[in-house]
């Protein structure tokens, strides 16, 4: 059975609901984080590092760059950077070739301006070209400068907001472009870790753009301000170091406690973060209390800390199972601090061909380092790369903050992501993502149209749910009287539903054929073998029957017996049997006739078979059929001398209770062959008499009188089968109806 009011209908009004408020709403894409794609594999000739990979030039050329928070310029390896092999094109992120890119505009070569207080030079040509993040993200005209020395291992992803000028015109940068152009990304933001190839089966790096990755650190409201130049700065405080447990091997006047401060608040000053360089650029002053904690000797060529001769000292530091606790804050002494731990493996480090400086080949075992740096002065105080591996940073150059987190680390980091965006602020100094108001799609007319229908379906909606937990709870008390409607006649069809089934174009509902049935009201009798029936009156009646016809006989009965006997002779609105007194057997006509003795030995010439009358019934007291006698022939008294009425078929309303009219046609047929007629003369049966004007009246007795004393030609007429040569025969003939006639017996 199909109930499409409350199941088919509430799908199609909320699909109708959704259409028009897409139709209202026209909004172009929201801005959102995008996630910079990192690669797996990990390159340097100064550590295990973990670079971006982006796509540069026309056809797209793959390169892995390192991340220089420090710098607005993308860099890249260019063909005098490599001898042409495939190891070199490998260990250093790939090779770009401007001259296969069909979108390079070459701008010359310039000086590489990256960090020349810490000693960085060179040069490097320049041109603008795309980069792109994925099949989506492609930034048009980028400036990108082509190194071809090994100065620098690996190019670098600026993520800088400083514009670079080449003439007189200032070149927007990476950054700028993804917010201000493209509207790729909501804010000047974003966020960064270093991966840490130690940890679990070495975790990548992540970088954000205009967001964060909430799932890569622990999160904390403390935030540190940018400098004028909008680089990460903070003030570090104090550097700890803890071993667990002391090993007695490094109890010494170096270290008195397992608590080693290394940089105390005498030395707090302010750091810069900057991913271009993998060392922290430390006064001199704490760079000796490293040496002499740890047992390091300082190599003036790669000016870096090396253990030197002393080959075991690293395997003593390793088992050592160091921590390092770097506090830092907004202002050298300021309590709005942070504190951040990073493990000895942070530290242990590897130098390896063809770092410059490094007396090395190809074949030559990698050296291992302390990546510390003895800074000139504090220009040159850097937070590098190996803090970042531990830490999480997180710089918002709109609302010109920062913050830097304790990073945590999961084998799934890559897909396990939690983006969240950095919303711009209503005071931002930069310049938003470029708004275009789309087009309206309707018309003021046709949008008041679209929302008046919106609300009609909404209406629509209230009242489909009501009439559906109406007849919810309708099926459950009306399941016998649902049933019955059913049965009867069809159900009716309101115009609600017509107009429905029009409006949605839905198919007929088919004729339910059973309702559910409901046990909380009992409508049935019970099922057990007790009959049950309303009650009968007591009296006795009878439906009026129609007309019957008139018995009909054959001619063969007419020949066989030789003689017509006639049942009635007066009135048919009037009884025509003749009652009896039992005491003397006879018969008497009522008021005129004399009464009539029928002798005891005359036999019956009639045979009545009333078992085979269809209409027959015994014992009648009070009906208005034929009634026959029963079996066994009744024997009266000679004391019952009061007459018995039967029941009459000529005139069946008027008949007194008591009559049987087979009954009398029998001792009439008896009679009449027994006794004489009227006169006192014995009948001579069959012959027929004929009256006066040519029309035969009945059976013409010896002396000519009529032995049916003028019954009418409408009368019904018995014949005897006595005589009847084949006795099963019981075949009627045709007579004129009257009024009050019924069938003769078959």
């Amino acid at each position: 059975m199909t109930k499409w009011g409350s199941n088919s209908l509430l799908p199609i009004v909320l699909t109708t609901i959704c259409c028009n408020a897409v139709a209202l709403i026209t909004a172009a894409p929201r801005p959102s984080p995008v996630s910079i794609p990192v690669r797996t594999d990990w390159f340097g000739y100064d550590g295990n590092w973990s670079p971006v990979s982006v796509r540069v030039g026309t056809p797209p050329q793959w390169v892995d760059l390192f991340v220089s928070t420090a710098s607005q310029e993308t860099w890249v390896v260019g063909n005098g950077g490599c001898d042409g092999t495939t190891e070199c094109r490998t260990k250093r992120g790939g090779v770009f070739q401007s001259n296969e890119s069909s979108t390079w505009a070459d701008q010359g070569p310039f000086v590489l301006g990256l960090d020349p207080q810490l000693g960085f030079s060179g040069n490097g040509i320049y041109g603008f070209d795309n980069i792109s993040l994925s099949n989506d993200i492609s930034v048009p005209s980028q400036v990108v400068g082509v190194i071809n020395s090994t100065d620098y291992w690996l190019g670098f992803f600026g993520l800088g907001v400083e514009p670079t000028n080449f003439t007189s015109a200032d070149k927007p940068t990476f950054l700028d472009n993804m917010v201000e152009t493209m509207s790729l990304i909501p804010s000047h933001s974003y966020g960064y870790t270093a991966g840490a190839h130690y940890r679990l089966k070495s975790v990548p790096a992540s970088l954000v753009l205009g967001g964060f990755d909430a799932n890569r650190f622990e999160p904390h409201s403390t935030t540190f301000e940018l400098d004028p130049n909008q680089n990460p700065v903070v003030a570090l405080n104090e550097i700890t170091v803890t071993a667990q447990p002391l090993p007695s091997s490094n109890v010494s006047a170096a270290w008195p406690s397992n608590s080693l401060t290394l940089l105390g608040s005498s030395d707090a000053n302010l750091f810069t973060i900057d991913s271009s360089t993998p060392y922290l650029w430390l006064p001199e002053a704490v760079c000796l209390e490293f040496e002499k904690a740890f047992g390091l000797t300082y190599d003036d060529v790669v000016q870096l800390y090396t253990f030197g001769s002393n080959s075991t000292q690293h395997e003593v530091l390793v088992n050592w199972n160091m921590t390092f606790q770097f506090t830092v804050a907004d202002l050298p002494g300021s309590s709005n601090s942070v504190s951040l731990s990073l493990p000895y493996e942070a530290f242990d480090l590897q130098l390896s061909y063809p770092y410059p400086g490094l007396n090395a080949n190809q074949s030559s075992p990698p050296t291992n380092y302390f990546p510390l740096r003895k800074a000139a002065n504090n220009t040159q105080y850097t937070i590098g790369r190996t803090f970042l591996q531990e830490t999480y940073l997180k710089v918002d150059y709109e609302r010109n903050n920062f913050s830097i987190f304790q990073a945590t680390f999961s084998p799934n980091a890559l897909a396990d992501t939690d983006l969240i965006s950095i919303t711009r602020p209503p005071n931002s100094t930069f310049e938003g993502p470029e708004v275009v108001p789309p087009k309206p799609i309707l018309s003021k007319p046709g949008i008041a149209g679209v929302a008046a229908g919106g609300a009609i379906a909404l209406v629509s909606l209230i009242c489909l749910i009501v009439l559906c937990i109406r007849s919810r709870r309708g099926d459950k008390t009306h399941d016998y009287f649902r049933e019955k409607e059913d049965e009867d006649q069809p159900k009716k069809k309101t115009s609600n539903s017509r107009f429905l089934r029009w409006l949605f174009r839905l198919p007929k509902p088919e004729t339910p054929t059973e309702i559910g049935g409901s046990d909380r009201f009992a409508f049935e009798a019970p099922t057990g073998r007790e009959c049950m029936e309303l009650p009968a009156k007591t009296a006795k009646s009878e439906l009026e029957g129609s007309e019957p016809d008139t018995p009909v006989y054959t001619e063969a009965d007419y020949r066989s017996t030789g003689n017509a006997i006639n049942a009635i002779g007066h009135d048919p609105d009037e009884p025509v049997e003749l009652p009896y007194c039992s005491s003397a057997r006879g018969y008497y006509e009522p008021e005129t006739a004399s009464k009539i003795r029928i002798s005891d030995s005359a036999s019956a010439p009639v045979k009545l078979i009333k078992d085979l009358h269809s209409l027959s019934r015994q014992n009648t007291q009070t009906t208005a059929g034929i009634s026959s006698p029963s079996n066994t022939p009744s024997k009266r008294s000679s004391k019952d001398v009061s007459p018995i009425f039967i029941v009459s078929p000529i005139t069946p309303r008027e008949a007194s209770p008591g009559f049987s009219s087979l009954s009398t046609i029998a001792r009439r047929e008896a009679w009449y062959d027994s006794k004489e007629s009227w006169g006192g003369q014995r009948v001579k049966r069959g012959t027929p008499v004929v009256s006066d004007d040519g029309k035969t009246r009945g059976s013409k007795s010896s002396n000519g009188s009529s032995a049916t004393r003028g019954i009418p030609r409408s009368a019904p007429r018995i014949f005897s089968w006595k005589a009847d040569p084949d006795p099963e025969r019981r075949v009627v003939g045709n007579h004129t109806p009257t009024d009050s006639t019924i069938h003769a017996l078959p």
